[in-house]
């Protein structure tokens, strides 16, 4: 992507930013949280949401010279509980898929152990079943998210640490054949391996940006909503390349066509 388109979508998402509401971001593998860097947030009220993000070549997730290409993660979430979400990624990479087909798939989920109160941060456990189909996408991690209300905006603050060891599965071996290996020594996968952080400012509700360390960069990014479900976020990975994510997030509990029009009258 070019300065000048740069320059155009984030004129654009300013625009945008100043006339419409906004709500909780979710990262580049459906998750509550930054650009690549997961959160302690919950998505209260909505339990099923469907993500695409667009990752470029120079950023990939996937390091080794025949694998890197770029990313399009479709992804999906699902609350299975009030303290257990589900998800499910498939990294379709477009320029190799006559080679690896659909992608990469993986599946993670999430544990709320806090609840964010006045004194202390909410607090999430992310985990990665043993025996990922893709050890390189695998993340274990803890993350504790704080946001704090002011005259002047709202502000949320992120921290978390992501183990840099993964169980893989023995070549030939049955699915519970397995070894501890440093995440480094599969095809030269890091993500979210260390201590990571994101930062988030909301001015008067009307949407925000964001910064965040992901353990290797710096990234920053804007995000929008368009619609009470609909998401947009826009980010540069070290100013340098463009990344996007959209995110439709639903809530399942529907009330009926007649009741919903006669709270709309009443609005």
């Amino acid at each position: 992507m070019t300065a000048k388109s740069f320059s155009l979508l984030f004129f654009s998402l300013f625009i945008m930013l100043v006339f419409t509401k906004s709500q909780a971001q979710v990262n580049i593998m459906g998750k509550p949280g930054a650009m690549t860097t997961p959160s302690a947030d919950w998505l209260e009220g909505k339990p099923l949401g469907f993500t695409f993000s667009y990752i470029p070549t120079e950023y990939s997730l996937f390091k080794s010279p025949s694998d890197k290409n770029t990313i399009n993660f479709y992804n999906v979430r699902a609350s299975i509980t009030s303290f257990m979400e589900v998800n499910l990624s498939i990294a379709y990479r477009p320029q190799i898929a006559d080679k690896i087909g659909v992608g990469d798939r993986q599946l993670d989920f999430r544990f709320r152990i806090l609840n964010e109160k006045e004194f202390w941060p909410a607090l999430v456990l992310g985990w990665t079943p043993p025996g990922s189909i893709s050890p390189i996408l695998a993340h274990d991690y803890l993350v504790a998210t704080k946001h704090f209300n002011t005259s002047i905006g709202n502000f949320s603050a992120t921290a978390g640490y992501g183990s840099p060891y993964v169980f893989v599965r023995n070549k030939g071996g049955n699915f519970l054949d397995l070894k501890i290996k440093k995440k480094d020594e599969i095809l030269g996968a890091k993500y979210l391996t260390g201590f990571y952080g994101a930062f988030s400012y909301m001015p008067v509700n009307f949407g925000g940006v964001m910064l965040e360390y992901d353990t290797q960069t710096i990234n920053a990014g804007a995000f929008i909503k368009i619609k009470d479900w609909l998401y947009l976020q826009a980010y540069s990975f070290e100013a340098k390349e463009i990344a996007f994510t959209t995110s439709v997030n639903f809530s399942l509990d529907f009330a009926p066509k007649t009741l919903r029009s006669y709270e709309k009258d009443l609005d």
